[in-house]
């Protein structure tokens, strides 16, 4: 097994694009094959997603009290508990979608919002990139409404309690889980 190498000594890996060819083009995401030639030389159909990019709001307040939503997420078929988010707006800068997310998702508008981490949400087939936020210091939103096609729920709870369903596997949203377990081990 080789040791991990920095990035730009594994060039050797790169496949080359050779065409694109848009399959779908939604409201919000976009579906392309595209043809590639791999580094042995051979030709390979790779097919990519492009959502648009999005945040997440790990909202704690100084009580260790965790504002989480509760939603049902048509893609897995079920209701799922999950920190606030949302995606970016045409020309909006990933911490004003923060802001906005927790006033519209939660009715809380914070005072102190910190970035936290990016990461890609799956990166075997789609461009979507997630920017964590960590928001404390709470005051009652003046504008509190959540999106016209948004159903959700508010939850609050103790964050040991919802450290237990993370490591328990209740968690199965990955937004979600990255934001805990990385809370706990005191990286945050």
């Amino acid at each position: 097994m080789s040791q991990p190498q920095d990035e730009q000594t594994n060039k050797s890996l790169i496949e080359e694009l050779i065409s694109t060819k848009i399959v779908y083009q939604g409201k919000y995401i976009r579906t392309e094959e595209q043809t590639v030639r791999q580094p042995d030389g051979k030709e390979a159909i790779r097919e990519i997603v492009s959502p648009p990019n999005a945040v997440g709001i790990f909202a704690i307040d100084a009580d260790d009290t965790v504002y989480m939503v509760l939603q049902y997420r048509p893609a897995v078929c079920q209701v799922t508990l999950e920190i606030p988010a949302g995606i970016l707006d045409p020309g909006e800068l990933p911490r004003e979608t923060a802001i906005r997310e927790c006033e519209e998702e939660i009715g809380l508008t914070p005072g102190k919002l910190d970035f936290l981490f990016s990461y890609y949400h799956s990166v075997g087939f789609s461009t979507g990139k997630i920017d964590i936020f960590r928001a404390t210091d709470f005051t009652p939103a003046i504008n509190a409404h959540t999106d016209p096609s948004e159903f959700l729920e508010v939850v609050t709870m103790p964050l040991e309690a919802l450290y237990k369903k993370c490591i328990n596997g209740e968690i199965v949203d990955s937004k979600t889980l990255l934001a805990v377990l990385w809370h706990k081990q005191g990286i945050l």
